[in-house]
Parts: C-alpha cells; sequence; structure tokens
C-alpha cells in the first residue's frame, strides 16, 4: 500500500479502524493515544498516512 496520498487535496478524509470499526480522524499537531497505536488511511485513494491523527470531533463518543 502507498504512502503518497494522490487525491487533489491530499489527506482530505481520513480513517482509523479499531476492532473493526472505521473512525473518521483528522491530522493532529502531535502524537495522540490513538495514532500511537493504530495506523490510518486515506478514504479516498487508500494511501497510508505517517503523521500523527485525532479522532473526528463527530466520533469522540464513539470511541
Amino acid at each position: 500500500m502507498s504512502t503518497v496520498c494522490t487525491c487533489p487535496a491530499r489527506w482530505r478524509r481520513l480513517y482509523t479502524v479499531i476492532e473493526g470499526v472505521r473512525y473518521r480522524v483528522e491530522p493532529a499537531t502531535a502524537n495522540t493515544a490513538t495514532s500511537l497505536l493504530f495506523r490510518a488511511w486515506c478514504a479516498s485513494c487508500g494511501a497510508e498516512y505517517g503523521h500523527p491523527f485525532r479522532l473526528d470531533a463527530r466520533d469522540l463518543n464513539a470511541a
């Protein structure tokens, strides 16, 4: 799997999978517990996002 996002708007929609459930994530300025334990991918092209991320605010109550 590629680590280079080929989308016109790079890294616009990211997701991670935690215990079989897909969650939206967003870039973060520093590592979070989530980004240290899990990987994230671009929802459009499937490229792996190799930088810090956090759960999207819409999914905070779900995790």
